[in-house]
């Protein structure tokens, strides 16, 4: 993907502008999580700050499976979470469908679309 040419939102100031092909970017409202190929999170939506109970800050730097679970490790196999996250931010373009759970929460399964985005590369993890 070519590099953004601006690095922040001209209308704010703040933010960190990526790309992501159309069928992997959120929509306005949805939630999304951005985590790199060390499956770390660098990045959330504040719709995902209010769904996962946590705010950005306490999220950057953390492992994504701090904040999100497979919600049925067994039935995903090799196609979970981590791989499809491994896939999206190692260059990989299609996009996966998981199904995860917030870390700490039982009960709850979150449907989550995985695909590319970047500059630098990364996985983007939209909850639809």
């Amino acid at each position: 993907m070519p590099a953004p040419h601006q690095r922040v939102c001209e209308s704010c100031g703040f933010g960190l502008m990526q790309q992501a092909p159309a069928h992997a970017a959120p929509t306005v409202d949805e939630a999304f999580v951005i985590v790199d190929a060390g499956l770390t999170i660098q990045a959330m939506s504040q719709a995902a700050e209010q769904l996962l109970a946590v705010e950005e800050a306490e999220a950057v730097n953390r492992p994504v499976t701090s904040l999100l679970l497979p919600a049925d490790a067994e039935a995903q196999g090799t196609a979970g979470l981590a791989a499809a996250i491994s896939q999206a931010a190692s260059g990989g373009t299609a996009r996966t469908s998981v199904f995860v759970r917030p870390g700490m929460t039982f009960g709850v399964r979150l449907r989550a679309q995985v695909g590319p985005c970047g500059p630098p590369r990364a996985a983007l993890v939209v909850f639809r």
